[in-house]
């Protein structure tokens, strides 16, 4: 039998079919059809898209490991990491902040509490072309009569109870929490108060300004470096963990215990400000007057930022010297930055160290201010394209000014920030802080820094805290 002529080619020619090895001798290189060159140019193809794929993931994303993807700054450490737990755990800054707040409020009971008045920026960064920073305040003397509410009897099963004995007001920054939670927040309610429940029950370390404050107000049971549980205040949080934010807020009218606003910012050389509460306000009025002074042929760092300083403590002496009333009281400030780019500047504080009203039940007690108070959270940011923009909670009108002017003129330097301050207070008396480890606390800034994709953060040393990022 013999072969078909279709297999056999004549003598000297050339086989062109696609299915011919390169190589004679009838061996295959990958031993079908299916190899040669259009399997290598596929593979290679698919390299090559693999590739641009991880490395525009990494452009946008970052590196996980080495870029941080948000961070948290206040004046405690195991508050800085509740609030970067919450952010790791898929939580947005609201969440965050909360979680921080709340810390704060049994840390450091001297500075603020579950009744503290406060003050907060909240900035999408990334919908900034169509969305100004929100601005929100609760509490102090500005406070309509009856703002907060009682609580009502439409509210959630258990509400009622968790408003207060006698169905009075419930504490205002829990109230303003829980209004920021409904509207911002993304993880469960519970979850942002179990941190705060849970150092409450366990115990914390008493920190040496905190007994300080505690013997001047002749308060027992707290010395320095020694455990202290807070049981009551750890069954209150508890039970608001049964309901979920809006079903407080519905009980709590929740929507007449904060004032919301949208304000333009101020414009301060280069920089855009923005500054909320009493503190806020001030701060950002003498930024704007020292920012726009004309430094030419000032070449030293430090000289600029000594004249900088130099200048807003001056703006700050004659606002105190021209005002009814200035702003007093106590404050704990956080600053949080979330992998969205969100920001959220919150200060809460007191009228006086421990609030100035007797004890709620044992589990927090009442403040009644009845002038403003020292709360400074502020934005700024750079009027350049991709500049930088700093996220500060800041306890005092002294502490931003200073802080930031200070942070500006030496580009952003973490040391910039620990410079000595002076105190501006009532009719413009400039008074330095206190040194002494028994001495009243002084206001701290707490701040993050972001530029492009890179975050720094910081927490004051006067404050005693430690930033968290991851």
């Amino acid at each position: 039998m013999s072969a078909s002529p279709e297999l056999h080619a004549p003598p000297g020619a050339v086989e062109l079919r696609e299915d011919v090895p390169l190589k004679g001798g009838g061996a295959r290189l990958c031993g079908s059809g299916a190899g040669g060159p259009r399997a290598v140019l596929a593979a290679f193809g698919a390299l090559s898209l693999a590739v641009t794929v991880a490395l525009l993931t990494q452009i946008h994303y970052g590196d996980y490991q080495v870029v941080p993807h948000g961070s948290v700054s206040t004046s405690a450490a195991p508050c800085s990491a509740a609030g970067a737990d919450a952010l790791r755990r898929g939580g947005r800054a609201v969440d965050a902040a909360v979680a921080a707040a709340l810390c704060l409020a049994v840390l450091a009971p001297h500075r603020t509490s579950l009744d503290a008045s406060g003050a907060m920026i909240y900035w999408e960064y990334r919908s900034s072309r169509s969305q100004l920073p929100v601005q929100a305040e609760w509490g102090g003397p500005e406070e309509a009569a009856g703002a907060a509410g009682a609580a009502g009897a439409a509210g959630a099963a258990g509400a009622a109870g968790a408003a207060g004995a006698g169905g009075a007001r419930p504490p205002r920054l829990v109230a303003a929490l829980a209004a920021l939670h409904a509207r911002y927040g993304a993880l469960p309610w519970g979850d942002a108060l179990r941190p705060a429940a849970e150092l409450a029950r366990v115990g914390y370390a008493v920190s040496v300004r905190l007994a300080a404050a505690a013997a001047a107000r002749g308060l027992p049971g707290y010395l320095p470096a020694a455990p202290r549980a807070e049981p009551a205040l750890a069954d209150y949080l508890d039970s608001l963990r049964h309901n979920t934010s809006s079903e407080l807020c519905a009980a709590w009218s929740c929507s007449r215990a904060v004032r919301w606003a949208e304000r333009a910012a101020a414009r301060a050389g280069g920089w855009r400000v923005w500054g909320a509460g009493a503190g806020g306000a001030a701060g950002a009025a003498a930024l704007q007057a020292a920012l726009g002074a004309n430094l030419t042929g000032v070449d030293a760092v430090l000289q600029r930022v000594t004249l900088w300083v130099r200048s807003v403590v001056s703006s700050l002496q004659r606002q105190a010297a021209g005002a009814a009333r200035w702003p007093g009281g106590v404050a704990a400030g956080l600053a949080v930055v979330d992998p969205r780019d969100t920001y959220v500047a919150l200060v809460s504080g007191l009228s006086t160290a421990f609030g100035s009203a007797a004890s709620e039940g044992g589990a927090w007690a009442r403040d009644e201010p009845d002038a403003p108070l020292q709360l400074a959270p502020a934005v700024l940011a750079e009027e350049r394209v991709c500049g930088a923009r700093y996220v500060l909670g800041a306890e005092s009108a002294a502490a931003l000014a200073q802080g930031a002017a200070a942070l500006l003129r030496a580009g952003g330097g973490a040391a910039a920030a620990e410079r000595a301050r002076l105190l501006v207070g009532a009719g413009g008396r400039a008074l330095p802080e206190p040194t002494a480890p028994d001495a009243p606390q002084p206001a701290a800034l707490n701040w993050v820094r972001q530029s492009g994709d890179a975050l720094l953060s910081h927490a004051d040393s006067r404050g005693g805290g430690v930033a968290s990022r991851f």
